[in-house]
């Protein structure tokens, strides 16, 4: 049963990954008339993102939990103390959270115990995260993306990952073109840009054209990589409309983030995965593995890439069981399932 009234926090971030869904989330519900208000993280692309989209939105000071030593842990602690008290005024109207994970999620999801709130949670990846394995157990409902998420904790249910509306309007491929999409995640990839670079002179000797996303920081350095190697490519540091780019492209070469792989899914589109190989527990490897065992994509790890590995993956790409596959497969209305769910469609 719909909820009247309803403004409904979304909280996660640290990567689009992160976003993306809860962005999905959003605009599915705004044509409910359901007030949608942000908490992320400072890093920046989420104020970038949520600003061109018109959502409200409050960035927390945070640093994430792992990985950065004793001092930083207390000093994370200690901050996040500070947030919490700060969060609960700020979700002092609100009755429901969705958390969509990362570092930005844990103040928010903290703040909405302590208020009593109705507390759900979406994980993207194959392998539940830290930070919604802790708060699963306080959330009415889990929404996963796969099915038989490892680690999984809490009142499960099966929604698939809501991917941004454009999406919606990518088509299989007819026309018989030769271009290549790299998509290193919103952060980019070192490993990545090289690999690519590194081939990108045979792939075009071969007809091939490269669209390449590298990450706003790794631009420079990406495109001195492409000149060294004497190889030509479409070099961008983002990609703002990248479901354009999707219905363009042939073939896509990217990280696996969960949200990447459901991208390529639903633009019916072949891909090769590079799992970064320092995710935690895997995910990444986990995630590209379920799109392989589809049919629809190949995974190469970073120690089994190469330049000659790569362009076999390529051409594998291009079979016809392969198109009949993508074509084939048969979607959830991920954000729908999750409306629903939290009683709010």
């Amino acid at each position: 049963m719909k909820r009247e009234n309803t403004r409904l926090v979304i909280a996660g971030g640290g990567t689009g990954g992160h976003l993306y869904p809860g962005i999905a989330v959003a605009d599915y519900l705004k044509e409910k008339n359901i007030e949608v208000f942000f908490m992320v993280s400072d890093r920046g692309i989420e104020r970038k993102i949520l600003s061109s989209k018109g959502y409200d939105f409050y960035e927390q000071p945070q640093t994430p939990l792992k990985g950065i030593g004793t001092a930083g842990r207390i000093r994370s602690v200690m901050l996040l103390a500070k947030e919490v008290f700060g969060m609960l005024k700020k979700i002092k109207k609100t009755d429901t959270v969705l958390l969509t994970g990362g570092f930005a999620a844990a103040a928010p999801a903290i703040a909405a115990v302590l208020k009593g709130a109705r507390l759900y949670l979406h994980e993207q990846n194959s392998v539940m995260g830290l930070t919604n394995r802790i708060f699963a157990v306080f959330s009415k409902k889990v929404f996963l993306s796969f099915e038989g998420t490892l680690k999984a904790k809490g009142n499960t249910v099966h929604a698939g990952n809501p991917v941004r509306a454009e999406f919606a309007s990518c088509t299989p491929k007819t026309e018989e073109t030769k271009r290549i999409l790299v998509l290193g995640g919103s952060q980019g990839s070192r490993f990545l840009n090289r690999l690519m670079a590194k081939s990108a002179k045979a792939l075009t000797d071969a007809g091939w054209t490269i669209t390449h996303q590298t990450g706003a920081k790794l631009y420079d350095e990406a495109l001195e990589d492409y000149t060294r190697e004497g190889a030509e490519a479409d070099v961008r540091s983002y990609i703002e409309n990248v479901a354009a780019e999707y219905e363009k492209a042939d073939v896509v070469i990217a990280r696996s983030g969960s949200g990447t792989v459901f991208e390529t899914m639903y633009a019916r589109r072949p891909a090769v995965f590079v799992p970064f190989a320092q995710a935690t527990d895997e995910h990444q490897l986990y995630n590209a593995l379920f799109a392989e065992k589809l049919g629809i994509a190949k995974v190469m790890t970073e120690s089994g890439a190469s330049p000659e590995r790569l362009k076999e993956l390529i051409e594998w790409s291009r079979k016809q069981e392969v198109k009949d596959r993508l074509a084939g497969i048969k979607y959830l209305n991920s954000p729908e399932i999750i409306a629903r769910g939290m009683e709010l469609d």
